[in-house]
């Protein structure tokens, strides 16, 4: 199974062909509802454009996706932008292309064309990334042992964030799936025994680069 992908950022492009201008946006999203409120900055942003066509797909238990032509002919905007975020393995993003009509028909083709250059080249600008299996711990530990903590956590790559100083250190540790042993082993060698981490939660975290189809 290829593993599921998603935009760093948002991105931008821009296309014109035979003086139509295609302005595409790209867009990471946590639910189906921030749709709405991204598509209705880009109509306020271009309220004299003839045409604002997107494609969107969220993942989890309830994964959704849902694409529109905003009046172009069947097929030649919506689906293929739809097809790109499939085709790549795409989850929780978003891709919008704005046309502004210059003056000449450019076809089915044409139009497919347009729409696939603008909404891969904005998919592109958002960096996109792969989302790997990673376990995360809630905990709380000594400053001493926190500095020590973070001096291996940047030899290794995890990640150390949500911290909060208190009387101890509270913070949330992250690493892929795959370094779930080392981290229990290492927490326990630098502890001296008394760090015992608890159960991981289990989620997706932001890997390395990919490049689209």
């Amino acid at each position: 199974m290829s593993p599921a992908v998603t935009l760093s950022k948002s991105g931008d492009s821009k296309v014109e062909v035979k003086k139509s201008v295609f302005i595409g946006k790209s867009f990471h999203i946590s639910s189906p509802e921030q749709v709405a409120l991204y598509l209705a900055e880009e109509r306020k942003k271009y309220p004299d454009a003839r045409h604002l066509c997107y494609a969107w797909v969220t993942g989890g238990e309830a994964a959704r996706q849902k694409s529109s032509d905003d009046g172009e002919p069947q097929g030649t905007a919506g689906q293929p932008l739809l097809e790109l975020l499939t085709s790549n393995g795409f989850t929780d993003s978003l891709i919008c292309v704005t046309r502004y009509f210059g003056g000449t028909l450019l076809g089915k083709g044409g139009l497919k064309r347009a729409y696939t250059d603008s909404g891969r080249m904005a998919l592109s600008d958002g960096e996109p990334v792969e989302l790997i299996p990673a376990l995360k711990w809630r905990e709380h530990c000594s400053y001493p042992f926190f500095e020590m903590l973070s001096r291996k956590s940047g030899q290794s790559g995890w990640i150390l964030d949500n911290i909060e100083y208190g009387q101890d250190v509270v913070f949330d540790l992250t690493v892929p799936e795959e370094a779930g042993p080392e981290v229990i082993r290492s927490c326990l060698d630098m502890s001296g025994g008394t760090l015992v981490l608890a159960e991981p939660e289990s989620l997706l975290m932001r890997g390395g680069k990919v490049s689209l189809s």
